[in-house]
């Protein structure tokens, strides 16, 4: 055990010298949250404002005489009637972003409005665009909304004639349960992409980078067991993992103390989240997955013959934390029996469950079970390819 503890020291502190592994632990996961919370707050309030007091310019083309939607149109803030002569022209006019929208009056339009008639308008615009069709849908609604309280008045009919019920939606979801719903696929997958990067330059650097530094022969020849050599910088490089996704975690409860204009009830069950309880059930997780991949890096960092090479190798080996990540967040996937035995996909569907405050421990268990012996079948593997001097100095 001391002289474990001897090389965990000693891997440390040239893990600590590292430049690339200081950056991608510390330096990416505390600053990730704040900067990306921060950034897009101010870019939706920008856009928001700027869509506010942007003039929004109509290409009308009439083919009726009736000024009733013409003067409503024209009663609106922030928006211009642009004639054009030909329909034809409107799809045009869009692309070169000379108008916004084109809205098309048909012939005998006011007529047929006021006979109760059926009628249509038509409405051009580039489903590309930001904001799409809102404000104009908007106008529309309340053209409509007008001519409609007209004819109740006109008749004297109460406004529950076209509208006989309404409907009061009585969501039983509590504000944590959709917290969980909206982010609780994104936010472990983050924690688990910092856990493989937070482990991989240290893996390279700890393992190919004794044979660029000529320095492998000289600790192999040390009077400490490979084993122990092994788990010795297998520690570190879980150890640098874990502590990335600790700084992650830290990162998000900067970002979001850091950012303004977030709905008190939001800020509540998020500070409720961010608890003791869910870091100790995340790092329950987190902490063998992270050996798992410790286990699955170092016997291709052992591989290696380069610092280049073993990073070549390894980076591709992303997709298979990125595809299982993906593949939880789509709708419909839940967390069951079978879910939990599936690396990755179980640890995206018990946080989502945890944030929302409905986890089931029997499937929590599981998942952890399931986790522990991953990591165990991937040391074990990684000690027998380290023991063999044919994989270590090739």
């Amino acid at each position: 055990m001391k002289h474990i503890h001897t090389i965990i020291r000693k891997e440390s502190l040239d893990t600590l010298r590292d430049r690339r592994t200081l950056i991608v632990m510390v330096l990416v996961p505390v600053l990730l949250f704040p900067v990306l919370f921060i950034g897009l707050t101010r870019l939706q309030t920008s856009v928001m404002e700027r869509e506010q007091v942007r003039l929004v310019r109509v290409g009308w083309v009439s083919q009726d005489d009736d000024p009733g939607i013409e003067s409503f149109f024209d009663q609106q803030e922030r928006m211009e009637l642009v004639k054009v002569r030909d329909e034809a022209l409107l799809e045009e006019l869009i692309r070169n972003d000379s108008i916004s929208y084109g809205l098309v009056v048909p012939e005998g339009f006011g007529q047929r409005i006021e006979n109760m008639a059926g009628v249509s308008l038509t409405l051009y615009y580039s489903g590309a665009q930001l904001h799409g069709k809102e404000r104009i849908d908007r106008v529309l609604r309340q053209y409509e909304n007008k001519l409609v309280s007209e004819r109740l008045e006109e008749r004297s009919l109460p406004d529950n004639f076209i509208k006989p019920f309404e409907t009061r939606d009585m969501n039983i979801a509590s504000d944590q349960e959709m917290i969980g719903m909206i982010a609780g696929g994104f936010l472990p997958y983050l924690f688990i992409i910092f856990c493989f990067t937070g482990a991989m330059y240290p893996a390279i650097d700890l393992f190919t980078g004794e044979k660029e530094r000529k320095t492998l022969e000289t600790l192999l020849t040390a009077p400490v067991s490979r084993l122990h050599i092994l788990i010795g910088k297998l520690s570190v490089v879980t150890l640098t993992g874990i502590i990335s996704a600790l700084l992650a975690i830290f990162g998000l409860f900067l970002g979001f103390q850091l950012t303004a204009g977030l709905p008190e009830v939001i800020m509540g069950v998020v500070m409720g989240i961010l608890s003791i309880q869910f870091v100790v059930m995340l790092l329950l997780m987190l902490v063998p997955l992270t050996i798992f991949f410790s286990g699955v890096m170092a016997p291709v960092t052992i591989y290696a013959k380069t610092f280049k090479e073993a990073q070549s190798m390894l980076t591709p080996m992303t997709f298979l934390v990125i595809i299982p990540a993906a593949i939880a967040m789509v709708p419909g996937i839940e967390y069951n029996a079978a879910t939990a035995l599936i690396p990755v996909v179980n640890i995206t569907l018990a946080t989502k469950e945890i944030i929302a405050g409905t986890i089931y421990i029997p499937l929590y268990l599981i998942t952890v079970l399931s986790l522990i012996g991953l990591a165990a079948i991937s040391v074990i593997f990684c000690a027998r390819w380290y023991g063999k001097e044919s994989n270590i100095l090739r």
